[in-house]
């Protein structure tokens, strides 16, 4: 394979305890976790970004599971983080992946593969946790999985459920309430049948749904770490269901693969407005506050056939076809906001301009997608171990967007009480990509790689301010990646080195801007480019039982000219890209005592994130701060399972998490998400 990927299998997760994408998504170099409001966080992967929060719309890394895209075209009604809990691998691909998964992979992509139901024998796993944090809450977590052969050999299913608390660590003073505890459950079915030894069809289910009980930023410029100040919650609801069922039959020549899916996202939050309608309402003391509910359905199908051949030439060709739909409802809600108008407007208007008492600014959007490809990929194998590989995606991408706006808040910016705004749009495009890779011997691995990655447009759907133009939304952006790079297994396999270089240019880029009243909206800026260079080792050592594994990665990530955005705005040249620090790196030091009882281990992580914006053009920086990890574990075990247990402490200094990012805003850029304080755990786990 001559790509770069890290796969952190399911030891190597338990291995670091790690549950979330916080705890893991620094073990894959070049990649970045934006830790916003749970559910929909995002990750980040070689500098491709211009907002750390939730893209105005597609954004720039793809989520998969068993190769199902999690995330739609267009903006992301939720973003699924999946519990590592009786998972087989994730799967870190940095870099574009566009020509065998689609848009919205122009970074990198992350694929879960769960465990699959195994006919062959009963299997069962549990496991309970408990977390502090000193000066805040306790939370804890219980998760299990059973697998059942219902026909040895043939027929079985498995099913996980975990339930997670995080504890919240931010203080509401303005309301009295503890803040941003987060409540988080999964569940996963897995059901396989193989009627033959040549055929496999099987069936997958995830269901997700996230709740978070206020927004977790902190307003630590006015009140200190950890706290913030609003009159209401801001509470945050996702939920996911996805269906899919998938048929591997196995040809003499090939294997053919089809999968088809069936995916429904929702999304129900609450937003204080409150400071950004002051000056739109002088002298009306009442909050102002942004209800948003969100709901999406996505079909996906894929059939693909790969070659089983072990001579020179190897093949792979498919056709996807993706269809979804999406619908957001984003009304403003100032009581009192009726009398304040009639004495402006006259109580017969002032009628028309509010639904209900409080509704001046009813918004909904909806947004169809398609997109349609046939893609495929060929290597030969040439004498002297080398081999040549060229692919490419041929695809079609459509959408239809349309934006209805009632009351005030229409009034206003388009002098009626009612603006309706719809468009067509239509791209058909091919997406090349090249690759050679020199293997002289199972020690060295050395290889180069061109690929493209591109992504949708999409509408804006945030409330107009007469004050400042806003454009209709973004048309689809591109890059080409040029990277080399190599393995190299040294000292008898106990040393692996593997260095990548890549450069990145950019066009038509999609960023996330702001308005000066504290609105973002998505608009096309012009060209970017990043370059860097990505590390990882491990060193199985001579002492037996410790192994070190470092990964680094340096990114230079920066506009390459200068655009004039309107209402005064510019971006000058060489503005870094959000979420790119320049400096990022992990260290694990793991040391399991051979021959001892128990089999106690010792692990170690630390990882730094440097510094970079929270949003393109923005002097708000974000990063610079280190975690560090201490645990211990042992297990013990029996004729009925193994029992492991697990205590850990975590450490975190500096800890200035990312900015805001909604779908169809943002409040104040001083108000930031923190990376939680230091917190203390244990876990007890038991498996069949």
């Amino acid at each position: 394979m001559a790509d770069s990927v890290t796969v952190l299998t399911g030891k190597d997760l338990q291995k670091i305890g790690a549950q979330s994408f916080k705890d893991y998504i620094s073990q894959i170099p070049g990649a970045n976790f934006n830790a916003t409001v749970p559910g929909i966080s995002t990750v980040t992967f070689r500098g491709i970004s211009t907002t750390a929060g939730l893209d105005q719309g597609q954004g720039t890394t793809g989520y998969f599971l068993n190769d199902i895209p999690l995330t739609e075209p267009g903006f992301a009604i939720a973003i699924p983080d999946i519990d590592t809990f009786d998972v087989a691998r994730v799967e870190g691909l940095r870099g574009p992946q566009s020509t065998l998964f689609g848009s919205a992979t122009l970074g990198g992509a992350l694929d879960y593969i769960p465990n699959e139901a195994d006919s062959k024998k009963w299997d069962g796993a549990a496991e309970s946790s408990i977390l502090g944090m000193p000066g805040h809450e306790v939370g804890y977590a219980e998760k299990g999985m059973v697998n059942i052969p219902i026909i040895k050999g043939k027929l079985a299913v498995r099913g996980v459920l975990d339930y997670r608390q995080d504890p919240g660590y931010i203080d509401n003073i303005g309301n009295g309430r503890n803040s941003n505890t987060t409540y988080t459950r999964n569940a996963r079915a897995s059901v396989v049948w193989t009627p033959t030894d040549d055929t496999k069809l099987s069936y997958t289910y995830l269901g997700q749904s996230t709740n978070v009980s206020d927004d977790p930023y902190s307003m630590s410029d006015e009140f200190g770490a950890y706290t913030k100040s609003r009159t209401i919650l801001e509470p945050v609801h996702t939920q996911l269901q996805m269906h899919e069922l998938r048929l591997d039959h196995t040809f003499n020549f090939a294997t053919l693969t089809a999968m088809a899916s069936f995916m429904r996202k929702g999304q129900s939050s609450v937003w204080d407005y409150t400071p950004y309608y002051v000056g739109v309402f002088p002298g009306l003391s009442s909050p102002t506050y942004a209800p948003q509910n969100g709901d999406s359905k996505s079909m996906y199908y894929e059939v693909r056939l790969t070659s089983n051949s072990t001579g020179r030439f190897s093949w792979l060709i498919g056709a996807a076809y993706y269809d979804t739909w999406k619908r957001i409802n984003a009304p403003a809600e100032t009581p009192g906001i009726q009398n304040y108008l009639s004495n402006i407007y006259g109580s017969g208007l002032a009628s028309k301009m509010v639904m209900g008492t409080d509704d001046w600014g009813d918004a909904n959007a909806s947004y169809d997608g398609t997109e349609k490809a046939i893609f495929g990929e060929m290597s030969y194998h040439f004498p002297h171990h080398i081999t040549v590989t060229g692919g490419a995606r041929v695809f079609n991408m459509s959408e239809t967007s349309s934006t209805e706006l009632w009351g005030y808040s229409a009034y206003a910016a388009y002098g009626s009480l009612y603006h309706h705004t719809s468009g067509v749009t239509s791209q058909t495009s091919a997406l090349p990509k090249g690759a050679i890779r020199w293997e002289p011997n199972k020690q060295i691995m050395v290889y180069g790689l061109v690929s493209e990655g591109y992504r949708f447009g999409a509408p804006n759907t945030n409330n107009p301010n007469p004050l400042y133009k806003t454009p209709a939304g973004t048309s689809s952006d591109s890059l080409v990646n040029w990277e080399v790079g190599s393995r190299l297994n040294l000292l008898n396999n106990r040393l692996i080195l593997e260095p990548t270089f890549f450069l990145i240019d950019w066009s038509n880029m999609q960023a996330r801007l702001t308005r000066p009243d504290g609105i973002t909206y998505g608009a096309n800026v012009g060209e970017a480019i990043s370059k860097g260079a990505e590390f990882s080792g491990t060193w199985f050592t001579p002492v037996p039982g410790f192994s070190i594994k470092v990964n680094g990665t340096y990114t230079d990530a920066h506009t390459i000219d200068t655009t004039n955005l309107g209402n005064g705005a510019v971006i000058p040249k060489n503005s870094q890209l959000a979420s790119s620090p320049k400096w990022q790196f992990s260290e694990i030091l793991s040391y399991r005592i051979p021959g001892v009882a128990f089999h106690p281990q010792f692990t170690l992580v630390h990882h730094y994130v440097g510094s970079s914006p929270g949003l393109l053009n923005n002097a708000f920086r974000i990063g610079n701060y280190n975690t560090i990890d201490l645990r211990f574990s042992g297990d013990y075990r029996t004729r009925v399972g193994t029992t492991t247990l697990s205590v850990y402490v975590n450490n975190v200094n500096g800890s200035r998490g990312v900015t805001m990012g909604y779908i169809s805003g943002a409040p104040s850029l001083n108000d930031y998400y923190l990376v939680q304080p230091r917190s203390i755990g244990m876990t007890l786990g038991w498996h069949l």
